[in-house]
C-alpha cells in the first residue's frame, strides 16, 4: 500500500525570519511522527533560491540534504537549522510536476495560491491581519493585495491554518461567506527544539559575544510594530527608577524595515540621545544555538510588539519552554500562550514595561534555570504535534 504522502512548500516561508521558524517548528513535529503515521514528508523548495547559473545545472526536481542550507543565510538558514539531522529540501522547477512525480497526496499549508484545480486538496495559511487593525504600517494597494490573497486562499484551498485564536476569529470576520463553507484550523501547539540549550554554555557563549551576565533580551526583528524605541524607552525608565541595577539590554534579529528604512537609525540615534550606548547591543542574526543559549540565560525575555498572529513569537515560545521570564505587551495574542511565567504590559506605555521589570527584581547569581520539559519529553511533545498535524491533513482524503 503506497504510503499517504504530503508536501510542504515552503517558498513563502522563507521569506521572513517569523515564518521560518514557524514551519522550522511545525516540520519539527511532522517529520519525527511520519514514521509512526505511516506517512512520507516531503519539504519542497524553489530552486530560485539558487544562483541561475546553478539552476541551469539541475534536474526538474532534486532532493538536498537541508544542512547543507545552514549556512545559507537569513530565513532559509533559520529553516534549515530546525530539521532533523537528515531531512532533505526537494528543489523543484515546476511544482504541479514536482507534486505528480512524488504522488502527493495532500499539500500544505501553504502561503500563496496554489489554484482551485491542483489535482490534490491543499492547505492554506495565513499568518495575521495587521493590516487591518494597523492601516497606518501599509500603502492601499498592500492593503488591497493583502485582502485579495486572504479572500482568494479562503476560497481555493481545502482549509486554513492558523496560529491562534485571534485570527480565526477574524477570518469569519472579514470573509464570513468564504469562512462558513471552509474548516479553519487551529496549528497544534508547535514546539521549538531548545536541546542545544540544555548543554549550559552559556559562559562561553557571553563572552564569545561579548556579554556581561545580565540582560534583558529582545529576539524580534527591528519593524515598526516590534516598537525597539518603545522597548528602549522602557529600559532607560527602568535604569532611571533602579539606578544600581546591573542589566543590559539586548537586541538580536535584523535591523531593516522596508516600511520605513530610516528606523533603525532613529533607534540607534534614541539609544545616543539617552546615554544608553554602553548598556544597550545588538547583535544581528546568530546562530540558531547562540540564540538558544541567550535565551536561556537572560534575566527575561521581552516583547513590547503592538501586534501578532500568534502566541510564542520574538521567542517567547523558547523563553517559555527554557523557564526564562516573558515580559510581554498585553495583546490577546501574547496572552493564548498557555504556559511559561509572564508579566504583560500595557503596550503602548514605556513606563508600564519598566514597571513590569521592576517586578521581576533584580537578577540573581546562581544555578542555570531548569528547562520546562527535559529531552524525552520534549521529543514526545513535537512527536505528538506532528501526530496532530498528519491528522488534520489525512482528514482532507476522506
Amino acid at each position: 500500500m503506497r504510503p499517504f504522502t504530503v508536501a510542504f512548500v515552503a517558498d513563502y516561508f522563507v521569506g521572513w525570519m517569523g515564518g521560518a521558524s514557524l514551519l522550522g517548528c511545525l516540520l519539527g513535529g511532522v517529520l519525527r511522527a511520519s514514521p509512526l503515521q505511516g506517512a512520507r514528508v516531503h519539504v519542497l523548495l524553489s530552486d530560485r533560491v539558487l544562483p541561475a547559473a546553478m539552476r541551469q545545472q539541475l534536474p526538474a526536481t532534486v532532493a538536498v540534504p537541508a544542512v547543507q542550507f545552514r549556512g545559507h543565510g537569513g530565513p532559509l538558514s533559520v529553516l534549515a537549522a530546525a530539521l532533523p539531522e537528515g531531512a532533505q529540501l526537494v528543489l523543484y522547477k515546476d511544482l504541479r510536476t514536482t507534486l505528480d512525480a512524488l504522488q502527493v497526496d495532500v499539500v500544505g499549508p501553504c502561503g500563496f495560491d496554489l489554484g482551485a484545480e491542483l489535482g490534490r486538496p491543499w492547505f492554506a495559511y495565513i499568518p495575521d491581519f495587521q493590516h487591518q487593525y494597523l492601516p497606518e504600517y501599509f500603502s492601499q494597494d498592500e492593503r488591497m493585495r493583502r485582502d485579495a490573497q486572504f479572500r482568494t486562499l479562503v476560497e481555493n484551498a481545502a482549509g486554513v491554518f492558523v496560529v491562534s485564536a485571534t485570527v480565526a476569529a477574524d477570518i469569519a470576520r472579514f470573509y464570513p461567506g468564504a469562512a462558513r463553507s471552509k474548516r479553519i484550523l487551529r496549528f497544534p501547539q508547535v514546539y521549538p527544539d531548545v536541546s542545544a540549550a540544555f548543554t549550559d554554555q552559556r559562559a562561553d557563549t557571553l563572552a564569545r559575544l561579548g556579554l556581561r551576565s545580565q540582560f534583558i533580551l529582545s529576539c524580534s526583528q527591528r519593524w515598526l510594530h516590534k516598537q525597539h524605541d518603545l522597548l528602549v524607552a522602557g529600559f532607560a525608565e527602568f535604569l532611571q527608577s533602579q539606578p544600581g541595577s546591573p542589566l543590559h539590554l539586548v537586541f538580536t534579529g535584523e535591523t531593516h524595515d522596508h516600511r520605513d528604512p530610516g528606523l533603525a537609525a532613529r533607534v540607534d540615534a534614541q539609544i545616543d540621545s539617552l546615554g544608553l550606548r554602553s548598556r544597550v547591543h545588538h547583535l544581528g542574526l546568530l546562530a540558531r544555538a547562540d540564540q538558544l543559549q541567550l535565551v536561556a540565560a537572560a534575566h527575561a525575555l521581552v516583547s513590547a510588539s503592538r501586534f501578532e498572529g500568534g502566541a510564542g513569537a520574538s521567542g517567547t515560545l523558547e523563553a517559555a519552554l527554557l523557564g526564562t521570564p516573558i515580559v510581554a505587551s498585553d495583546i490577546e495574542p501574547h496572552r493564548e500562550l498557555g504556559f511559561g511565567r509572564a508579566v504583560y504590559f500595557d503596550v503602548a506605555r514605556s513606563r508600564a514595561l519598566a514597571q513590569a521589570l521592576v517586578s521581576l527584581g533584580e537578577p540573581v547569581a546562581g544555578p542555570a534555570r531548569a528547562p520546562l520539559f527535559d529531552a524525552p519529553q520534549m521529543d514526545l511533545l513535537l512527536t505528538a504535534s506532528g501526530v496532530q498535524t498528519l491528522a488534520a491533513l489525512r482528514a482532507a482524503l476522506a
